[in-house]
């Protein structure tokens, strides 16, 4: 494990902070440092205002992400719904067209796939699980201070992380070494990539990438910086609220809008901790009430918040009417609105509106997540679905 001193001159030198521009050596305000939170962090040297652009960073890996829910689609443009996809006849990669074979993308991911024996007939190898390994794959062609570089990051070691890459065995001979590496490079992905944003108005296969400065910020459900993402796949990240000198630089690592539970059991399953920040402390979530259940009594139209919301068994009590209800009775409710909003399509506003409108504000407050969720998709929908289009002069 390299020092902090030397993981500090590597972060600069990938920043290009060792670069001088018109004689001038740029700086910035933070500067890496042990974490009162955990382990390392990002801890600002001066004063930070809102608006000030903290670092640009870029990914040392990036591809698919490895859910199987994600929608396949071209392994290097990310087209999704073409009626040109094929398989490429060397490496069996998704492809939409003669010119993202070309691409200088798809002829390196060609070259480390092509190499390897197939242990059965490559019209057999199953497209979803190259694309879901494609990430850590693309590790095979970091030079060797990138490969350090990732090495020094935080990596969950657990038994189902690499998964992607074990299911990859089952279709190819793949050398210890280079299997190794992908392990390895999951195991980073895993503890700390980020999705890549989909451009508005496009629909294309969801992404993630492997930013090693960006995965030095530790998490906070109020934090004090947001990213957003260039069509160079860059990662601007600026403060949003002022930053004292010695102060923790913060990302949130889930939804900003996801109520405390759900929060909570996102960051235990993939990050493998348990937030106890001010907000997760707080039933109301500083008045929020993102989280919010509407009373099981018809009497009453009060709302259910956790009693200890730090408490993942804790049971739920009603403001109003102060009814206690056992935490199994909130999970088996949380499970039907989850499975409800599995049924929606996303694309059709008049079911989206219908749903909101007539069906779920029946059953939770106005102020829960899922309501939040809706009417966002709502505000991204109206102007641009066919029928509620804005008219130009």
């Amino acid at each position: 494990m390299l020092s902090l001193e030397q993981l500090s001159q590597m972060v600069k030198e990938h920043l290009g902070l060792c670069d001088y521009i018109d004689g001038t050596q740029y700086t910035c305000k933070w500067a890496i440092n042990e974490s009162p939170l955990s382990g390392r962090g990002l801890i600002a040297t001066e004063d930070i205002m809102p608006g000030e652009v903290l670092f640009v960073d870029r990914p040392l890996i990036y591809g698919p992400r490895a859910s199987s829910t994600v929608e396949q689609g071209c392994t290097v443009c990310a087209k999704l719904n073409s009626d040109t996809f094929y398989q490429c006849s060397k490496c069996s990669l998704l492809l939409c067209s003669e010119q993202c074979q070309n691409n200088d993308v798809h002829v390196n991911d060609c070259t480390i796939i092509s190499r390897w024996n197939l242990k059965k007939p490559i019209e057999d190898a199953d497209s979803s699980v190259l694309s879901r390994a494609l990430t850590p794959i693309r590790a095979l062609m970091l030079n060797n201070d990138q490969k350090l570089f990732m090495s020094c990051m935080q990596a969950h070691s657990l038994p189902q992380h690499g998964q992607e890459v074990r299911n990859l065995k089952q279709y190819y001979e793949i050398p210890e070494e280079e299997e190794q590496l992908m392990i390895a490079a999951c195991c980073a992905l895993d503890t700390n990539a980020f999705q890549i944003a989909t451009p508005y108005g496009k629909k294309e296969m969801s992404m993630r990438g492997l930013y090693p400065v960006s995965g030095l910020m530790n998490h906070n459900c109020v934090p004090n910086t947001r990213y957003y993402f260039n069509s160079d796949l860059q990662m601007t990240v600026k403060a949003v609220k002022p930053i004292q000198a010695g102060a923790e630089i913060f990302s949130c690592y889930t939804g900003i809008l996801w109520g405390t539970p759900a929060r909570r059991v996102y960051l235990y399953k993939t990050k493998h901790f348990l937030c106890k920040c001010d907000r997760c402390s707080d039933p109301t979530e500083r008045g929020t009430l993102l989280g919010a259940l509407k009373c099981f009594s018809s009497e009453c139209h009060g709302y259910l918040l956790p009693i200890d919301p730090l408490r993942t068994s804790s049971a739920w009590r009603c403001l109003q009417c102060e009814m206690r209800v056992p935490n199994e009775n909130i999970c088996a409710i949380q499970g039907a609105l989850g499975s409800l909003m599995g049924t929606l399509n996303f694309e059709k506003v008049e079911d989206l509106e219908s749903f909101l409108v007539d069906r779920i504000i029946k059953y939770i407050p106005k102020t829960n997540q899922i309501v939040i969720d809706l009417q966002c998709r709502l505000i991204t929908a109206f102007g641009e679905a066919e029928g509620y289009r804005w008219h130009g002069e």
